[in-house]
């Protein structure tokens, strides 16, 4: 799943914006030479990469820029599932979803394989997560699997949905420290939650990207709720309003990074920055990201930074959320987890690389699920039927003069004729060899199901419209 890569240098001492940033022809690079380490994968949960300054956008990352720079930057990254549970099973194991099954509904994953955890536990690494969000906890997702601890415990505010961010910011720095002491290494996993709705940035982020916005519509859960669920349109000076709260708490999120950055030893650490989706402030679809999947939605942000990750290059080429696992593998020098879908980048950082799909769906049980696949600049997206893509209904983008999705009726090249049989042809064996039996339902206690409730993860119906 990775593509014939245009691979560029990075020069640059401040905050870049791609379009401005210097950049010049690199040479190949060879990653696994050397073993870190240590590991530490950030999950910034519900970012949109189009969404930052890094990548173009208005939300100030300085945190986030500089590990770019000093590592790699991949500017198409897409995640695979535009929801927290899944995303995050297929980011640990390398898997796509339909694999893992609706974890949601199960509590657990249906993947027998090991997962990134586990691996690195039989590795000798001592492991550890540190949990933002109620959709990413053990008893909603089965992901404590191979880490010794998984701190997803936490005090709950209906208000704002979310562990806060400098409490997860604590926990994990005072981990690693005493990790640090000792002689093994270790790996942390290390999830945000802090910009996931509801949008409420603390001050200076709550007015940093409003300007003289004359809307009065708050990013509350109460005020935001209508919109939500499909009931009321925003007018467009309440879309930009609410966007600019969302990218206040993408620019807070990165200010609550600093102390664990600062943790983590240069030298030692492998470190992964990415997310599990995006949100959406378009197509009709308000402030969601369950039933899309535009770039806003799944397009996300990923750098990886490391004694054997090759400094300064930014990727341009499309790769996928599951091919994060052989990656980091790769860089640690340990070997590989056999018979999953993702491919190591390493070669995507060198120029090697041939060029492949990336798949994303979504949820297959809810109303009108979708399937999209892209190859270079060229995107379906098409509903699904009985598990089948549909043969009405699809959208076709040419991502290189339409980069919003707004024009459907792009012409595809010809290999996108026959996707569904490339995109089966990949899945089949791994769920053949590797997808457990169906388990039995579970039923959320109360309080589960009203933080479920409350982030809009109560199944009903889809609310995203047709692609368009």
């Amino acid at each position: 799943m990775i593509w014939l890569p245009l691979v560029l240098t990075w020069a640059c001492t401040s905050e870049p914006s791609l379009s401005r940033s210097a950049m010049t022809p690199s040479t190949a690079i060879a990653i696994g030479e050397d073993s870190p380490t240590n590991l530490v994968i950030i999950s910034l949960d519900t970012v949109s990469a189009s969404h930052m300054k890094l990548y173009g956008g208005p939300a100030v990352t300085p945190n986030i820029s500089a590990v770019a720079r000093n590592g790699a930057l991949f500017t198409n990254a897409i995640s695979p599932f535009p929801e927290t549970a899944v995303a995050h099973w297929s980011l640990m194991t390398g898997v796509l979803p339909t694999v893992h099954g609706d974890v949601p509904a199960f509590g657990n994953s249906r993947y027998t394989g090991p997962t990134l955890a586990e691996h690195l536990q039989s590795s000798g690494f001592s492991t550890a997560a540190f949990i933002g969000g109620e959709t990413l906890t053990d008893r909603s997702t089965g992901l404590s699997r191979g880490f010794s601890l998984y701190d997803d415990q936490h005090r709950w505010d209906r208000s704002d949905l979310k562990r806060p961010g400098a409490e997860i910011t604590q926990a994990a720095v005072s981990w690693v420290r005493a990790e640090k002491a000792k002689t093994g290494p270790f790996f942390a996993f290390v999830h945000y939650f802090d910009a996931h709705f509801p949008y409420t940035p603390a001050p200076p982020w709550d007015t940093a990207y409003l300007g003289s916005n004359p809307s009065s519509l708050s990013g509350s859960d109460q005020a935001l709720r209508p919109y939500r669920d499909g009931l009321k349109t925003p007018s467009p000076e309440d879309i930009a309003k609410i966007r600019g709260l969302y990218q206040g708490e993408i620019s807070e999120l990165d200010a609550l990074l600093a102390p664990l950055l600062a943790e983590i030893d240069a030298q030692n650490t492998t470190v992964v920055i990415t997310a599990d989706h995006g949100e959406s402030f378009g197509h009709d679809y308000w402030f969601n990201h369950r039933d899309g999947l535009w770039d806003e939605v799944i397009r996300v942000p990923l750098i990886m930074r490391g004694p054997t990750i090759p400094k300064g290059v930014v990727v341009t080429a499309g790769t996928s959320l599951v091919n994060v696992v052989p990656t980091v593998l790769e860089a640690l020098n340990l070997p590989p987890i056999n018979g999953i879908h993702g491919q190591s980048m390493g070669e995507a950082m060198s120029g090697k690389a041939q060029d492949k799909f990336t798949f994303s769906i979504t949820d297959p049980t809810r109303p009108q699920p979708q399937f999209a696949a892209r190859l270079g600049n060229h995107k379906l997206i098409s509903p699904m039927e009985d598990g089948r893509l549909s043969t009405t209904g699809r959208s076709q983008y040419d991502l290189s003069v339409d980069r919003d999705e707004r024009e459907p009726t792009a012409q595809l090249p010809s290999v996108f004729d026959t996707v569904e049989a490339q995109y089966q042809s990949i899945l089949q064996p791994v769920v053949a060899r590797s997808q457990g039996p169906k388990p039995q339902r579970r039923t959320p206690d109360h309080d589960e199901h009203e933080r479920l409730r409350a982030l809009g993860y109560e199944d009903g119906p889809a609310r995203a419209p047709a692609p368009k």
